[in-house]
């Protein structure tokens, strides 16, 4: 029994309704269902009565909002006391961030965050995933947003986000008349092109996942590398190769370029949340609180 579904719980036992419970805690209606049931099964029975037309506490539903509602209040009591003593004793936190995950969910998280807490200053720097991993480890930033995989005993990986990728072609390109049709293509069918690639030294996870992809499409791909994931997309725009790119084509310049969808298997990177198993920042548990929901809800509203 952890203080999340007591939560859950409460805003249910005081509206009688999951959906309005879902929309003071700013989550998907299945969530509440879903941690509401783990929760009768933990206890042993039954809180809630639920027909087509109502829900009601049962006798033990009544007996836990009793005991749940000082018990919640005191929780909050608490960390507002530590939000404040923290914010008094150091008011920075530090997040380090690829590209791609700038372009997923990370910055709707960063500004429900910085909504949530505005007395913690938020220092947020762009670096690759083998960069974050230092940076964590020497405790120059307190948590980072990486490519997995990240193996480190030292570090907390939490996936966040698979990031589907697509194929950008120069509008020369012979493939590119089928990309305006959304039409998808087999990575195959690029199996003679010259893949525009970061280097492995700065994007390890990147390069090898392209390897792969391309190997478990039946070819071992030609490479040109690249360094800054801007001058990548500017040889394909002039026709020098083809490069992978985020599904959220929106924030890359579409002049001189086609968006190719990749067949099954659809290529995909993963996001995660990383941050210090131990002596972590301690305005790391409010950040992670944000985060979890974000994980379990699927969105940020």
């Amino acid at each position: 029994m952890d203080i999340k579904a007591l939560r859950y719980f409460l805003q249910v036992a005081e509206t009688l309704s999951f959906n309005r419970a879902s929309e003071r805690l700013n989550i998907s209606q299945p969530v509440v269902t879903r941690v509401i049931a783990q929760l009768e099964h933990e206890i042993g029975t039954r809180l809630f009565d639920r027909t087509t037309r109502r829900v009601s506490l049962t006798p033990a539903g009544t007996v836990l909002l009793n005991e749940v509602r000082p018990l919640i209040a005191h929780v909050e009591s608490v960390q507002q006391t530590v939000r404040h003593v923290v914010a008094e004793q150091s008011g920075k936190f530090t997040v380090g961030y690829t590209t791609l995950a700038m372009q997923t969910v990370t910055p709707d998280l960063l500004r429900l965050f910085s909504e949530k807490y505005p007395e913690i200053e938020l220092d947020v720097r762009e670096m690759t995933t083998h960069a974050q991993v230092e940076a964590l480890l020497s405790a120059e930033i307190d948590v980072g947003f990486v490519l997995t995989p990240v193996e480190d005993e030292a570090l907390t990986v939490i996936p966040l986000h698979k990031e589907r990728l697509r194929l950008a072609v120069s509008s020369r390109h012979p493939q590119a008349a089928l990309a305006g049709k959304n039409k998808p293509l087999p990575l195959a069918a690029f199996a003679n092109e010259e893949f525009i690639i970061p280097c492995k030294e700065q994007f390890p996870a990147v390069y090898d996942e392209i390897i792969r992809l391309c190997e478990e499409a039946g070819f071992r791909p030609r490479l040109r590398s690249c360094g800054e994931n801007q001058t990548c997309v500017g040889l394909a725009r002039a026709g020098l190769g083809v490069v992978f790119v985020s599904g959220r084509t929106e924030d890359i310049p579409s002049e001189g370029l086609e968006f190719v969808e990749i067949a099954a298997p659809i290529p995909e990177l993963e996001i995660a949340v990383v941050w210090r198993t131990r002596d972590p920042s301690v305005l790391l548990q409010p950040f992670r609180e944000l985060a979890e929901i974000t994980i379990e809800n699927g969105s940020i509203d």
